[in-house]
């Protein structure tokens, strides 16, 4: 492989681009961009102070502040690990674990990136969902999957709500996959990053139904839009000790520990309930907003998509346009992302990336200007994403003029 992350390389396209003066619709890397409550900044300011070693662990303020927030009356957390943001915890959990590995698909890039460094593609096992179903999981070719290997250890990358597809299983869904899941014994990683943007839906963390196979993680990277400050957690029931053993060793073996003074005011973040929640909905309720507007736009071209209720993405399929492309040399998703880049200065991440086919390209809304969200009545300022709008709007113009 050696190459660089797709969603990571987007802000080499996006400084390539400002030098060259050339134009820029910056539809890749899915950073949040909303500032974090002043409150979180203030605490890493009032502890940077604070420069000791811990431990993979975690400081007991932050263990017990994650353990407080991610327990629930059925799911009684035992361990907690500590990584540099989520990315890294998931290369532990995929270097630790001994089976067969499950990923979703569309999954996220890093998941399989891993898998090829860690030299794994045996192991791998992929369970592709469509556009069709919505991209969720079908149980029939789940539980067809498990039974094949019943006989091996499994573990399940579980990522709900998903990147790339903005989409998520409701509670009804989760619970029979779960049950599914315990039938033949697999242990779930719960990629819980975006479960605190649903646009208020209800969603439910698949622990509920199988505390006992479950890890929950997620990290300050998306609700709290803190990707640089890498921090992320790993939570484990006591069924799991022994899994939990073995990523501490393994991680005690790639890195000391994180950043110290972003442990403590993480710990007071997760700790002030009102404000968390406050944040939260703040960004539910702009995305919700954002996501609304510009699918309006792409409805008026033959993309195909499943409108995102979820996080920032979207996912669009461009089949519709295939033999119009296919005229003009374009017959996967990295020629379509190329084509869009040089022709109306779009940066987006080709659908490969995400270990699925088809001319599909992800999109992630988070373009916006922050200082003129709102107007009157805490109404969302739609001149707030003028260049997502004016991106959109011309994808569309280029689309229905091929």
């Amino acid at each position: 492989m050696n190459q660089i992350s797709p969603t990571l390389d987007c802000q080499n396209i996006v400084k390539s681009r400002k030098e060259n003066n050339l134009p820029i619709y910056n539809f890749g890397l899915g950073a949040n961009c909303i500032p974090q409550p002043d409150f979180y900044i203030q605490k890493v300011k009032e502890y940077a102070a604070k420069k000791n070693y811990t431990s993979v662990q975690g400081i007991p303020e932050l263990c017990n502040s994650i353990i407080n927030r991610f327990s629930t009356e059925t799911y009684n957390i035992d361990n907690v690990l500590i990584g540099n943001g989520l990315k890294e915890l998931l290369y532990i959990i995929q270097l630790s674990f001994v089976g067969k590995i499950y990923h979703i698909t569309p999954s996220w890039v890093s998941y399989k990136e891993q898998i090829i460094i860690l030299n794994r593609e045996n192991d791998l096992i992929e369970i592709e969902t469509n556009l069709e179903n919505n991209y969720k999981i079908n149980l029939n070719d789940l539980e067809t999957s498990l039974k094949k290997y019943k006989n091996y250890n499994k573990l399940i990358l579980f990522n709900n709500p998903n990147n790339p597809t903005g989409t998520f299983h409701n509670p009804e869904e989760v619970k029979l996959i779960a049950n599914i899941l315990n039938k033949y014994n697999c242990i779930v990683l719960a990629d819980e990053i975006y479960m605190n943007l649903t646009h208020f839906n209800k969603i439910e963390t698949i622990s509920t139904y199988i505390p006992h196979l479950t890890i929950r993680s997620s990290s300050v990277s998306k609700d709290l839009g803190c990707g640089g400050y890498r921090l992320g957690w790993l939570t484990f029931p006591k069924e799991l000790k022994n899994l939990y053993k073995k990523c501490s060793a393994n991680a005690s073996s790639i890195y000391s520990c994180t950043s110290t003074p972003i442990q403590y005011a993480t710990s007071y973040m997760l700790n002030n309930k009102p404000l968390f929640t406050r944040h939260c909905n703040f960004n539910n309720k702009v995305y919700k907003h954002i996501v609304a507007n510009l699918c309006k736009i792409l409805d008026l071209s033959e993309i195909k998509f499943v409108k995102p209720t979820s996080a920032w993405y979207i996912f669009a399929n461009f089949s519709n346009y295939k033999n119009k492309f296919e005229k003009i040399g374009v017959t996967n998703s990295y020629e379509l992302s190329s084509l869009l880049l040089n022709k109306i200065g779009i940066i987006s991440v080709s659908g490969e990336c995400f270990n699925t086919s088809g001319l599909n390209l992800r999109f992630a809304l988070v373009d916006i200007d922050i200082d003129n969200i709102f107007l009157i009545n805490e109404m969302i300022n739609i001149t707030c994403y003028p260049k997502m709008i004016e991106g959109f709007t011309k994808l569309v113009n280029f689309l229905n003029n091929l």
